[in-house]
C-alpha cells in the first residue's frame, strides 16, 4: 500500500508538472476574483465585464505573440475566507500565471498571502487599503489610488472649498470594516491638523444594514455642516435616502470611490444625490485616447457606461498582455517560470500607457494614480478637480 501511495504521488506530480508546462506553453491564463454575488455584485459585474472585454480585444488582435489569453472568473462573495479558497483554486487547479482582484480590501489582504506563497503575481485594481502595499510582499501590485491618496485629495479640496469663517463642523458615518474604518481614520487625522475643522461625531454601521435612521438622527441633532460617508455604494444609497427623509439637508461627501458608479444615482435617487462630492480615479469624460477607446468599446458591447472599477480591471488585464508580449520564449516553458517572469516584468514597468494614465510601480508595488474630485449634477458626475 505504501509503494502504491508513493507511485500515485509521483504520477500525480508528473501530471501536475506536465499540465503546468502545457498551460504556459499554449496560452496565458489569468484569474479575476471579485464579488460576483452578494452585496458587492455590481462591482463584480463591472470587473467581469471589463476583464472579458480586454481579453476579447487582445485575442481578436492575435493574442500575445500568438498565444491566447484565457480568463477564469471566481466569486469571492466579499468574504475573505471565500476569497482565499477561490484564489487557491485559480492557482492550484486552473494554473493561472497572474491573479487580478479583489474589490474588497479585506479579501485582498487575505489572498495576497496565498499568491505570495505560490510566487504568483497579483494585480490589485480596486482595493484601496494602505496595508495592501505596505507589507513588503513582492508579488502584489496595485494600479489604483490608495485610501490615503483618495481621502487626502478629497480632504484638501474640502478644506479649500468648504471652510467657513467661523469654522466647519463635520460628522462621519462609516462602514465597520477595514475599508470604512481606514477611510475614517485618515480623514480624522487630517482634520486634527486643521484648526478650522472639527469632527462632532463618528457613527458606524455594518455591511448590508438597511436602517441608519438612529445614527442619522443623532448626527442631525448636532447640526454639522458636512456629512462624510466612509463606505460602499449600496449602504451609502440607503444613508442618502434616509438623510433626506429626516430632513438632514447638508453637504454630503464620499470619502472613497464607491459612489463613482451610475448605479449610485439609481439606488439613492437622482434628486437625492444632487451636489454630493466624492473621489474617482476614472471618468468617461477623460481626454485620454485610450480611455475614450475603452469607453466606446464598453458601451458598444454592454450598452451602458463603464465605471472606474471596470476601467481599473481592464487596465490590469492590459498590463498582463503588454508585459507578457515582451517576455523571452523561455519564460513560457512552464507556469512557475511564467509567473516569476511576469512578476519581474510588472515590477519593471515604466510609465506604461493605460486607460487610467501611465503606470509605474514603486518598490512597494504601488502605482501613483490620478485622483479626481467629482460632484453629482443632474444625475451625472462632473469633474471639479483638477
Amino acid at each position: 500500500m505504501k509503494k502504491l501511495a508513493k507511485l500515485l504521488f509521483v504520477v500525480g506530480l508528473i501530471v501536475l508538472c506536465t499540465g503546468m508546462a502545457f498551460a504556459a506553453e499554449k496560452e496565458i491564463r489569468i484569474g479575476v476574483v471579485g464579488p460576483m454575488t452578494g452585496p458587492g455584485v455590481q462591482y463584480g459585474a463591472s470587473m467581469k465585464e471589463s476583464a472579458q472585454l480586454a481579453v476579447d480585444e487582445i485575442n481578436a488582435a492575435g493574442g500575445v505573440n500568438g498565444r491566447k489569453i484565457v480568463v477564469f472568473f471566481e466569486d469571492d462573495e466579499s468574504n475573505p475566507a471565500k476569497a482565499v479558497s477561490s484564489m487557491q483554486k485559480l492557482i492550484n487547479k486552473d494554473q493561472i500565471a497572474v491573479a487580478i482582484g479583489h474589490y474588497n480590501s479585506s479579501c485582498t489582504l487575505a489572498t495576497m498571502q496565498v499568491t505570495q506563497r505560490a510566487k504568483t503575481p497579483h494585480l490589485c485594481p480596486i482595493s484601496t487599503a494602505a496595508a495592501v502595499t505596505e507589507s513588503g510582499n513582492k508579488y502584489i501590485f496595485r494600479n489604483c489610488a490608495t485610501n490615503p491618496m483618495q481621502v487626502g485629495q478629497l480632504a484638501n479640496w474640502a478644506f479649500t472649498n468648504l471652510t467657513k469663517d467661523g469654522g466647519t463642523k463635520a460628522a462621519v458615518i462609516y462602514e465597520n470594516t477595514d475599508y470604512g474604518t481606514g477611510l475614517t481614520e485618515i480623514f480624522v487625522d487630517m482634520v486634527k491638523k486643521n484648526p478650522k475643522w472639527e469632527i462632532l461625531v463618528q457613527e458606524s454601521y455594518n455591511p448590508a444594514d438597511t436602517d441608519m435612521i438612529a445614527q442619522l438622527t443623532k448626527i442631525k441633532s448636532l447640526n454639522p455642516d458636512v456629512l462624510m460617508i466612509g463606505g460602499n455604494l449600496t449602504e451609502a444609497a440607503v444613508i442618502i435616502r434616509q438623510a433626506k427623509e429626516i430632513g438632514l439637508n447638508i453637504q454630503i461627501m464620499g470619502l472613497g470611490g464607491g459612489f463613482s458608479n451610475d448605479r449610485f444615482a439609481e439606488l439613492a435617487g437622482v434628486e437625492n444625490v444632487e451636489g454630493i462630492v466624492n473621489v474617482s480615479y476614472f471618468e468617461k469624460s477623460s481626454t485620454n485616447p485610450l480611455a475614450q477607446e475603452f469607453v466606446k468599446n464598453y458601451i458598444a458591447k454592454y450598452k451602458k457606461d463603464p465605471d472606474m472599477f471596470g476601467a481599473a480591471t481592464y487596465e490590469a488585464v492590459d498590463i498582463v498582455a503588454q508585459v507578457a508580449a515582451k517576455l523571452p520564449e523561455s519564460a513560457f516553458d512552464n507556469t512557475a517560470k511564467l509567473r516569476q517572469a511576469m512578476r519581474d516584468g510588472i515590477a519593471g514597468l515604466d510609465a506604461l500607457p493605460g486607460v487610467q494614465g501611465p503606470t509605474t510601480f514603486d518598490e512597494t508595488g504601488q502605482a501613483d494614480k490620478m485622483v479626481y474630485i467629482v460632484r453629482w449634477e443632474g444625475g451625472k458626475r462632473v469633474i471639479v478637480f483638477p
